[in-house]
């Protein structure tokens, strides 16, 4: 549905959804990707950092409890504080449970966290600073959702808060949860190879999807 992978400088998804990407605020920088490619990456390096696409234009993506599987790799240069979230990337709308967002977050422990907006998954792993990892999360429907990091398990939590998931359209942002105004949550550091797919893919795929993107990793 997805595949961002943003060789030479170029936001157009190789995937069937037409995306139209722009930022009201600032736009993330080019830089190396997690192949080593020149500006084969973005980068963030300060607040208002961000991409979205046009209203609706996520709209084919898995919407209501549907299910689903978000990747990227990222190179985060900061961990969030607790009580936060560092966004990767999401769709649909940012009210309660409406959205589908792949994030690093912290509550007491650093965690990897698939939020709905007040009904949220989140699994125990710290990712490392300034190096390139492999983060997947699926959801098959129900109220837990799994997550691997470089194709290994970490965990499969339940949700918590007001459910069900209920992902509506709305937009498909890219380093941030709503842009200006509100928790912005933005992203620092690096991602590239941003993927999702309208299947909950096997363990076994999701191996695979990282061993065949790190033949060149630097």
């Amino acid at each position: 549905m997805v595949h961002l992978e943003f060789n030479n400088a170029s936001l157009a998804n190789s995937g069937p959804v037409t995306l139209n990407f722009s930022s009201q605020e600032w736009s993330p920088n080019w830089t190396t990707g997690k192949d080593g490619d020149v500006n084969g990456g973005i980068n963030f390096n300060t607040n208002n950092r961000y991409y979205s696409s046009l209203l609706g234009e996520d709209a084919s993506l898995p919407l209501g409890a549907n299910p689903r599987t978000l990747c990227a790799w990222i190179k985060p240069s900061q961990l969030p504080t607790d009580g936060s979230h560092q966004l990767v990337f999401r769709y649909g709308t940012t009210n309660s449970a409406n959205a589908s967002v792949l994030a690093l977050s912290t509550a007491t422990t650093n965690k990897v966290s698939l939020l709905g907006n007040g009904y949220d998954a989140l699994a125990d792993y710290t990712v490392p600073l300034n190096t390139w990892s492999h983060l997947c999360t699926t959801y098959n429907g129900g109220n837990t959702a799994n997550f691997y990091v470089n194709g290994n398990f970490v965990g499969s939590p339940s949700f918590t808060g007001t459910g069900p998931l209920n992902t509506i359209s709305g937009s498909f942002v890219i380093g941030t949860w709503t842009g200006s105004g509100g928790l912005p949550y933005y992203w620092w550091g690096d991602s590239d190879d941003l993927r999702v797919y309208d299947i909950a893919l096997s363990g076994t795929q999701i191996t695979e999807i990282y061993h065949l993107g790190t033949a060149y990793l630097e």
